[in-house]
């Protein structure tokens, strides 16, 4: 059987959903093959303006939805940072990969021997895209100048001749093979990351949506797309992105949350997620953090639920400090 994937055309997002596609081939028993449907997005045309100006997140995924509807595709891959925090009632997040990094990675000039971020001169430029970012980097220097950037990570990386350093996403580093250009990794203290950022996304039609997939039936792709999906990841996925949609918040928002898992207590087979967020308040000019944890049974039908409520918990406490 044969299956066809919608991705973006960019260097990166084919690596990652040429290893999304090759996971799912593996966890079927190599009785599947692929092919890919590839195409430019809004986001990847529009690089003179920011993300929040022309659309959102969702500029990155419409086209590929698109590809779902009309049935030239059976799924589409996405970067789940790139995803709005709900989905469209057309379509689903069927399944997501064990999470890659997610951490927030800082390059200068001379790769790993190069100046670290805390070393930088007061008024060194920094390149990064993302408000998140600079509202969390602004609190470490506040003494540097943050120059808004977009474009490919090849794109980013040469901005290094002009600028003292640029941020991205460690994720994506690490799946280019471009690890070792790194200077330093931010911690998730120090930074932390964008909801579902190092998850990698598998996005179908839903199941009640009238549209037939002209591909696999719909039945046999939920079994082969169950194979692959990573149980834990989902939840941390569902935990983050419920966090976005209780703030309904956007790229447009300096917002972010990163859920993980932690000692549950004295039994070991408990399991505890634990999630922090942070939210920029642009009336009193304050970065506003919380986090909040909760007991979780990853053999239970309510496991998802039991994530996303952590969520909507954390977005709450969020709510108190405004």
């Amino acid at each position: 059987m044969k299956f066809r994937v919608a991705t973006r055309k960019s260097a990166l997002a084919l690596a990652q959903t040429t290893m999304a596609a090759d996971a799912i081939v593996a966890a079927n028993a190599d009785l599947l093959t692929y092919e890919l449907v590839s195409m430019t997005t809004e986001g990847d045309r529009r690089l003179d303006k920011s993300l929040a100006s022309f659309g959102g997140k969702g500029v990155f995924i419409k086209e590929l939805e698109i590809a779902l509807l009309e049935g030239r595709a059976d799924i589409a891959i996405h970067s789940l940072k790139d995803m709005p925090a709900e989905v469209l009632p057309q379509f689903k997040l069927a399944a997501v990969l064990k999470r890659e990094d997610p951490r927030d990675a800082f390059l200068s000039r001379g790769g790993a021997a190069g100046v670290r971020f805390m070393d930088l001169p007061t008024g060194a430029r920094v390149g990064t895209g993302s408000i998140r970012r600079v509202v969390q980097l602004k609190a470490l220097r506040p003494d540097l100048e943050y120059v808004p950037i977009r474009g490919n990570i090849q794109t980013r990386i040469g901005k290094l001749a002009e600028l003292d350093g640029v941020v991205l996403a460690a994720a994506g580093l690490k799946r280019m093979g471009l690890a070792d250009q790194v200077t330093e990794y931010f911690s998730t203290e120090q930074v932390l990351p964008a909801s579902g950022q190092g998850i990698l996304a598998i996005e179908t039609l839903n199941d009640e949506n009238p549209q037939e997939s002209r591909g696999l039936g719909r039945a046999d792709l939920a079994q082969i797309l169950a194979r692959v999906n990573d149980v834990a990841t989902f939840c941390v996925a569902s935990a983050e992105m419920a966090y976005l949609k209780a703030l309904n918040a956007g790229c447009q928002f300096p917002v972010a949350s990163f859920a993980e898992f932690v000692d549950g207590g004295s039994n070991e087979n408990a399991q505890a997620l634990k999630i922090r967020g942070i939210y920029w308040d642009e009336k009193s000019s304050r970065l506003l953090r919380a986090e909040t944890s909760g007991p979780l049974d990853l053999n239970s039908a309510d496991s998802v639920q039991q994530a996303k409520n952590l969520g909507i918990e954390l977005a709450r406490e969020i709510q108190k400090r405004l």
